[in-house]
């Protein structure tokens, strides 16, 4: 069974599954914090909706380990002319499906490269969803990174929102709810999905070939809830723990023009961004919790035990929820650079006892 292989959110689809079988919405936002799953649960529902073999809860395709995701396209953006494996016993929807040239599914995403969803796209899916389904019973669209919709192209979704088509489901993925105009979301059922728990990343690690426990756990907390970022941080894509750590060892003596070169090194775009600034929230995290409760230093012990020692408590707090809000500025499409050169010389003051 497909939902066998979600983690923190099985109920919630479960749910939904339930939902579409009787009284579907015709559009779905689904909101929630960065590679937790928010479009593995849209796709899934896809599936359910299109499988020809066995539609619904218990269709034929198992997303978070297709072989023809895995093996044949390495991506989950965009269009893909992948051949499908030997290995996959999919019937013929799901793989095409996976494969994003189902005649009846329709998927557009951030492309490569580029800081939003094109236009173009928009004006293209548009124009699709006024066809008839060809193969199914509807026609079942995700538009994934909603967040990076500019304003044109959320304008040019409105009268589809108002009036879809009545064989048209549309499910809207976005990490910033709130860079969407009230009049979007207003128009579709909200579905809010959390964070996974570190016990649900560490399964994901497992299945993924993550043989050391104790690192697979290590890696889950630097995650802070995010699937996607463990995966990353897995495959070799190292954080900037021990830069970010020594910048705030030394952020008493930060100045403007130091914040300026932090800000251009570590948030040049809004994805590295929100990447480091959960980065510090989580390591600021644990130097609090260890001055507070003695609690595990995480996995940088040594500096974050010698800067729980260093720091006052009330800049730590400080610096933390300054982290944390700034992860929400970046997200709601906030300057990236901007909030990081604000964020040092805030951390600076609090740690001279300034503020």
């Amino acid at each position: 069974m497909p939902l066998d292989g979600l983690r923190g959110h099985r109920e919630l689809a479960s749910r939904l599954f339930d939902e579409l079988r009787t009284r579907p919405s015709h559009a779905y936002l689904f909101s929630g914090p960065r590679g937790v799953g928010k479009a593995l649960v849209a796709e899934s529902l896809a599936h359910g909706l299109l499988c020809e073999r066995s539609p619904g809860a218990k269709f034929c395709c198992t997303p978070e380990h297709c072989p023809v995701r895995i093996g044949a396209t390495q991506s989950v953006r965009g269009r893909a002319a992948a051949t499908p494996s030997p290995r996959c016993d999919c019937c013929s929807a799901c793989i095409q499906i996976a494969t994003r040239v189902h005649p009846d599914f329709n998927y557009i995403a951030k492309p490569p490269g580029r800081t939003d969803v094109l236009i173009e796209q928009v004006r293209d899916l548009i124009a699709q969803l006024g066809i008839r389904p060809s193969r199914s019973p509807r026609r079942v669209a995700i538009i994934d990174d909603a967040e990076t919709l500019n304003l044109p192209a959320q304008n040019a979704l409105l009268k589809t929102l108002e009036e879809p088509p009545g064989q048209t489901i549309i499910f809207m993925v976005t990490a910033s709810e709130r860079a969407l105009l009230d009049t979007i979301r207003s128009r579709m059922r909200p579905v809010r999905f959390g964070a996974l728990a570190p016990g649900d990343i560490e399964q994901i690690l497992a299945a993924r070939g993550i043989a050391s426990r104790e690192r697979a756990a290590a890696l889950a907390r630097l995650a802070r809830g995010s699937a996607a970022r463990a995966i990353a941080l897995a495959g070799g894509e190292e954080p900037p723990i021990k830069e970010l750590l020594s910048a705030v060892a030394n952020a008493n003596s930060m100045d403007f023009v130091r914040a300026q070169a932090l800000a251009q090194e570590f948030f040049a775009n809004r994805d590295q961004a929100a990447a480091n600034f959960e980065l510090l929230a989580r390591l600021l995290e644990e130097i609090l919790c260890y001055k507070l409760l003695g609690a595990d230093a995480g996995v940088e012990a040594a500096s974050n035990k010698a800067l729980a020692d260093k720091l006052p408590l009330d800049a730590i707090v400080s610096c933390l929820d300054g982290a944390v809000r700034a992860v929400e500025a970046v997200e709601a499409m906030a300057n990236s650079r901007l909030q990081a050169e604000q964020w040092w010389v805030s951390a600076g003051r609090a740690i001279r006892g300034e503020n």
